[in-house]
């Protein structure tokens, strides 16, 4: 599976557009009063006004296999790491093989970057710059409904990794490992690492290589 587009509800929406255009460099392909278009390598970030300011997501970006503390860097002289038991990165070793780190932006959403050392490609080039994301890693759809939301995404040909059991107390990752892009279906009140947020239902458009996944709950 591939993860095409996102669609979010914002709220401050104003700085949270300035944030991606302005402090993380992103390609804005589209703006108005109340949406944005950012474009992310071979998917796109959609970003629309909301008076609702009590949403927020986790959402992450693929990143090239070899690039991680270079972008480790990059990011760091433009937002505030966030840290878990003093560490500002981790490193995923055991079906996951990959280096990240997490930030938030202005309206509380829980950003992460991801090398995936098995999954995604390397560059050549000396230093990272924002052209390097290759796409959206991972959207989070949080729910109690989840076995209801796994079988709409099987339905549609996005499968659980490694065909494991669905969990209700932990997170599912709904998709192929070798693609390297995850719907994250998981229960409610789940706390997120690097993160003293816990996960909520939040509406979202999932736009994928398979169809659309939605959680217009709110």
């Amino acid at each position: 599976m591939k993860i095409e587009k996102i669609e979010l509800q914002i709220n401050p929406f104003k700085e949270t557009v300035e944030f991606y255009k302005d402090t993380l460099s992103f390609t804005c392909i589209d703006e108005n009063a109340n949406s944005a278009v950012f474009q992310l390598g071979a998917s796109q970030l959609v970003l629309h006004k909301s008076e609702d300011d009590s949403h927020y997501y986790h959402f992450a970006f693929n990143i090239p296999s070899n690039m991680f503390q270079k972008a480790k860097l990059w990011l760091a002289s433009r937002v505030t790491l966030l840290t878990e038991d003093g560490q500002d990165e981790i490193h995923f070793n055991t079906r996951t093989q990959a280096y990240a780190c997490y930030f938030e932006d202005p309206a509380g959403n829980i950003v992460e970057y991801i090398a995936r050392t098995e999954t995604s490609s390397s560059s050549s080039d000396p230093d990272f710059s924002p052209s390097h994301v290759l796409s959206i890693s991972e959207i989070n759809l949080s729910t109690d409904r989840i076995l209801e939301y796994a079988d709409k995404m099987k339905e549609i040909g996005i499968p659980v990794r490694d065909e494991r059991d669905i969990s209700l107390s932990s997170i599912t990752f709904m998709g192929e490992y070798e693609d390297g892009a995850f719907i994250l279906l998981g229960p409610l009140n789940r706390r997120w690492i690097f993160s003293h947020k816990t996960s909520i239902s939040s509406p979202v458009l999932i736009h994928t290589d398979r169809g659309l996944v939605t959680n217009m709950a709110t």
